[in-house]
């Protein structure tokens, strides 16, 4: 999907969430307990990381500012934000033990992030100024 310049450093991270959606839909049925263990640590240390910082920039660019921007949108924003905090707790649950929601946790991630590129970010593109895109971008890099 083409995406303008400035939502092009969140898109490349989409990418990769969805690579991390599907291993961690797959993971269960292929990997043994030790491999899906090991994962399960990674999982929480990499969301920690990165995926942390990849919502908070969603929230302070694009979710807050979208309340300005009609009802659609700040519905939407409002539903993904509750998602970026059940992912978050999800996290936290694998990684003290509870390998079985990785499988949930996978889905969630790829329907939200396809939720996001498939109709948020179409959103943001046609109600958001040069300058608010701009700060999406400095905000992302």
């Amino acid at each position: 999907m083409k995406r303008i310049n400035q939502l092009l450093p969140l898109s490349k991270e989409h990418h990769l969430s969805l690579t991390l959606a599907k291993k961690c839909k797959d993971i269960l049925v292929r990997e043994s307990k030790q491999v899906i263990r090991a994962f399960s640590l990674e999982l929480k240390a990499d969301f920690d990381l990165q995926w942390k910082n990849h919502f908070s920039v969603e929230e302070e660019t694009i979710f807050n500012l979208a309340q300005t921007k009609g009802e659609d949108i700040a519905k939407l924003c409002h539903q993904l934000k509750q998602e970026h905090h059940q992912m978050e707790a999800m996290v936290k649950d694998i990684a003290q033990g509870n390998v079985a929601l990785l499988h949930d946790f996978g889905q969630l991630l790829h329907d939200h992030t396809r939720c996001e590129e498939r109709v948020l970010f179409p959103m943001v593109e046609t109600l958001f100024t040069e300058i608010e895109l701009n700060t999406i971008l400095e905000k992302s890099q």
